[in-house]
């Protein structure tokens, strides 16, 4: 059961010193947390914040593995983070056990409020070209600063190279079930390709496995609706909760897929390369002569393309559990289906392989 009114709120924030709550709005942006924008009143002045109830699989380790990495990085001056506000008991996180609720209890948590503007969604971003530079400016300096730290707790989801197989297993569990509708229809329609996808980036990626590429702890989930932007620079960045340890270049990879893979009908799943590219000489002239973390290096450039088809089916595979999990509008899901769909085929273009390798290629420093 989702927070649902004032007096449930009260509950939680009975726990924290933040004084009265004088109105709270839900965020209707999240898609697997709940969160809620807050407003509070203490010794006359009001201050904004951000309650999110975590998705009820969370594990403990988990939330220890975010809320020490948001700590770590507000003290090594990452000023673009939202700080996570203690409990009465000084803990970072609320877990909370509901009548005829999950029996597992819900684990909840408060944040600063960020600055700046909501401008995107994950889906159909368009960014200015400040905002494409200064997000992969951002994305350097979270790496630069993640680069040999030490969480508490840990993410339970394995790097993507073990993480593949999972993903197929989960493909195949949602083509078993039989709801009848177009989702279902289009997914089975397209299994045979999508496997056929999947065995070749295992393949690419197992190759890539003692290569030597740089681990760190990765944001996981970069892409503009976790930015917050001012002025045509991005000012804030959020969203921890799927952050893991798993190397720097596949974290580089999402990004370019989120931010410039398209979603209009007729662009559907093809990479905007002069986006990308301008992206990439972004991120790496910030990395430029950095002691502890320098730029993408030849060997992680040139696994980009495989780590492109790896992110693809990474939030590929978020569609189909979402599918699983919740009671979800089939049409809807069926557009995320269609673009990662259209991406691997446009991936699987060996003129547009021929084209991402000359881009990546050209960046070597």
């Amino acid at each position: 059961m989702a927070v649902n009114s004032s007096s449930e709120l009260s509950v939680i924030l009975e726990q924290y010193d933040l004084g009265d709550l004088v109105e709270f709005e839900r965020d209707a942006r999240g898609t697997v947390n709940t969160s809620y924008t807050i407003v509070m009143e203490k010794t006359g002045q009001r201050k904004k914040y951000f309650l999110r109830r975590y998705k009820s699989w969370i594990k403990i380790e988990e939330l220890q593995f975010e809320h020490s990495l948001i700590n770590h990085l507000i003290a090594n001056r990452f000023n673009l983070v939202a700080g996570v506000i203690p409990t009465r008991a000084d803990t970072t996180y609320l877990h909370r056990f509901e009548e005829g609720g999950d029996p597992n209890g819900v684990y909840y948590a408060i944040f600063d409020f960020l600055t700046g503007e909501d401008s995107y969604t994950w889906i159909a971003p368009r960014c200015s070209p400040t905002e494409i530079a200064s997000s992969a400016e951002v994305l350097a300096g979270f790496h630069l600063r993640t680069a040999g730290f030490t969480p508490h707790g840990s993410r339970l989801e394995p790097r993507i190279t073990e993480l593949l197989p999972v993903i197929e297993a989960n493909i195949l569990d949602c083509a078993r079930v039989a709801r009848g509708n177009v989702f279902e229809d289009y997914l089975h329609q397209n299994l045979d390709l999508i496997r056929v996808h999947l065995k070749l980036t295992c393949d690419a990626l197992e190759r890539l496995r003692t290569a030597g590429l740089t681990e760190l702890v990765v944001h996981c989930d970069f892409h503009p609706g976790n930015l917050k932007y001012a002025a045509g620079r991005a000012v804030s960045l959020f969203d921890f909760d799927w952050s893991k340890i798993d190397y720097r270049c596949y974290d580089v990879a999402l990004g370019l897929f989120y931010f410039f893979v398209c979603w209009e009908p007729e662009l559907d799943g093809e990479l905007r390369q002069n986006d990308a590219r301008l992206f990439l000489e972004a991120y790496q002239s910030a990395l430029a002569g950095k002691a502890g973390l320098g730029p993408l290096s030849e060997l992680e450039l040139n696994a980009l393309p495989a780590m492109l088809r790896a992110a693809n089916l990474y939030v590929l595979n978020w569609t189909v559990l979402d599918y699983i999990r919740k009671p979800v509008d089939p049409l809807e899901y069926l557009v995320c289906l269609k673009h990662g769909v259209n991406t691997l085929r446009w991936l699987d273009e060996e003129s547009n392989q021929a084209s991402l390798t000359g881009l990546f290629s050209s960046l070597r420093t």
